[in-house]
């Protein structure tokens, strides 16, 4: 087979790994960008990647973050993924996951409706508006503003409820420039939470991130400290699972957390790193286990 795979850099770490590992199970792997992509509607549909139709040749085709892009290259993308998986392609992960997932509004909705625990989170376009509904958060002592789009902890700030002048400044510029004002309870974690990575109907491995000393973000990416956890308390599997079905994902970093007696979901990640999970997981090829699992499910 041939196992393409869509990536921001084909020599990043993470690519060069599922690279390394397709190719050691003996198939080949056609690297290449979202920006190499010329498509081209005649007679039929055909998607050229160095003068290549890989419509014809490519029996999958697995996805890497896509990375900051415009509206139009957004839309593009998915609308590529979704002609690839029509035209009998796997795709890993669905566009469908990759639609929902990178929409934190949206994700947050769907997990909502099936059951699964989410944080208070408030969501409008009118910085007059912000300041008014702000009890809906509950008793937080602080909120946390994120972009809607985005991943890694970049842009979220967390400022104290009490701070309304600070407040008021952040969603009137975000606002301003036509963005979405996105605000979120603070779930008082104690600077850990957990990143349980899905690979179809298991937990493959998880981990606790561990925020700085001072800080409040754990992602690994802005200095978390990654420890790994050898048997992830079965209530918090079974989320994280169910989490990444209900947003179809094959695979998915499923970012969750204890607090009140019970797991909160933060987010879910449908292009989901693992080079922190790696590092406490020296026994696990983890791009190994990928690569086994996206041949399995083409072969079916």
């Amino acid at each position: 087979m041939i196992i393409g795979i869509v990536t921001r850099n084909p020599s990043s770490w993470a690519s060069s790994n599922l690279v390394r590992a397709f190719e050691a199970l003996g198939h080949k792997v056609l690297p290449f960008r979202f920006s190499d992509i010329v498509a081209h509607i005649g007679d039929k549909l055909k998607l050229f990647v160095q003068g290549v139709n890989i419509l014809e040749t490519v029996s999958a085709i697995v996805v890497r973050p896509f990375g900051r892009v415009s509206l139009d290259q957004a839309i593009f993308r998915i609308d590529l993924l979704y002609a690839i998986q029509d035209n009998g392609i796997p795709v890993f992960n669905k566009p469908e996951a990759i639609e929902k997932c990178v929409d934190k509004f949206r994700a947050l909705v769907t997990l909502l409706a099936a059951g699964i625990p989410v944080p208070k989170t408030l969501v409008t376009e009118r910085s007059s508006l912000v300041l008014r509904a702000l009890e809906l958060l509950g008793k937080t002592p602080y909120v946390v503003i994120k972009p809607m789009f985005g991943s890694r902890g970049h842009g979220s700030t967390r400022i104290r409820l009490r701070d309304r002048d600070v407040l008021w400044e952040v969603v009137r510029a975000l606002t301003f420039t036509r963005h979405t004002a996105y605000l979120q309870e603070f779930i008082q974690h104690r600077g850990v939470d957990i990143r349980a990575f899905v690979l179809g109907d298991r937990v493959l491995a998880a981990m606790y991130r561990v925020a700085p000393a001072g800080e409040w973000k754990t992602n690994v990416a802005r200095g978390g400290l990654p420890k790994r956890i050898d048997r992830l308390d079965p209530v918090a599997e079974e989320i994280a699972v169910r989490a990444a079905k209900i947003l179809h994902c094959d695979i998915a970093g499923v970012d969750l957390a204890y607090a009140d007696g019970r797991y909160y979901v933060f987010e879910v990640n449908s292009q989901p790193g693992w080079r922190g999970l790696q590092t406490v997981f020296p026994e696990i090829d983890i791009a190994m286990e990928i690569a086994k699992y996206v041949v399995e499910k083409t072969k079916k």
